[in-house]
């Protein structure tokens, strides 16, 4: 029987990131540091960790964060049960999402070497953590990265950091949405949307949910799905209907159409066919 692998990987268009995906037991990691910020968490069994001659262990309830430079070491606690999730993240990429987030330029956002118990974000990582290996949107990715750093950033960081306001912004989102419309079936991104409407990723998911109660991802996929509802009742086939609506395939178009409408998009048809 293999022997499960520890994993690395990069999650597409987002730089200054790295996930770690470490399901092996019997695997040490000797003593050693980062350049980077590592954020990570156990889920299945508790990790033992040694930092500066202290011995500790993170629970599965909570998430530890090792800042840059920090000598550590770290091994599973039962050799029967580990699933070791790591996010390795760049401090320039942490400053850049401190500076979106900040609502005044005093203030930087750095973490102390500790563990965190906080269980919004450590869910929010756990589901950051799956999402970033498996979902095709860009946008998607790009915003659930913005919004878990941002929630870290505001109650983790060493320093506050004074939450950015955010005012009315009727007519962008309007163009958002205008856009959405025109480009329905295209991977578009966070950082390009925010280019484009000249604001920052996170400034634009925060007026965006204020002004509609959803997150610009979400509201696009609501907006696919409509659309998909309009081709099945014009008799197209479900893999076009994926195609034309930006779903990544027709199991794709299924799960968020069933998770939408209660119903998988066949039963749908089937059901208007025999009223």
């Amino acid at each position: 029987m293999a022997t499960a692998q520890v994993r690395y990987f990069r999650p597409a268009g987002l730089t200054g990131l790295e996930l770690l995906t470490c399901p092996d037991v019997n695997y040490l990691f000797p003593p050693h540091f980062h350049h980077d910020y590592c954020i990570w968490l156990n889920i299945c069994g508790g990790e033992h960790y040694i930092h500066r001659g202290n011995s500790y262990i993170l629970q599965p309830g909570n998430f530890g964060i090792v800042a840059p430079g920090e000598v550590h070491e770290n091994y599973a606690c039962d050799n029967h049960a580990r699933s070791l999730m790591t996010l390795y993240l760049d401090p320039e990429k942490l400053q850049s999402v401190g500076a979106q987030v900040r609502d005044t330029a005093v203030g930087k956002a750095e973490f102390r070497t500790d563990f965190y118990r906080d269980d919004e974000s450590l869910q929010g990582l756990i589901s950051l953590h799956y999402l970033l290996n498996s979902s095709t949107s860009t946008l998607e990715r790009e915003s659930a990265f913005i919004e878990v750093l941002a929630r870290l950033i505001k109650c983790h960081s060493v320093t506050k950091i004074q939450d950015l306001k955010i005012g009315v912004e009727k007519n962008r989102v309007t163009q958002i949405i205008d856009l959405f419309y025109a480009h329905l079936a295209e991977d578009i991104g966070l950082t390009e949307l925010a280019t484009c409407f000249d604001c920052t990723p996170y400034h634009l998911i925060r007026f965006f949910k204020k002004a509609v109660g959803l997150s610009p991802h979400a509201y696009l996929i609501q907006l696919r799905l409509e659309k998909a509802k309009q081709l099945i009742n014009q008799k197209y086939n479900l893999v076009d209907v994926a195609l034309e609506t930006g779903f990544t395939d027709q199991s794709h178009l299924t799960r968020q159409f069933k998770a939408r409408f209660g119903i998988p998009p066949g039963t749908y048809r089937r059901q208007l066919l025999n009223a």
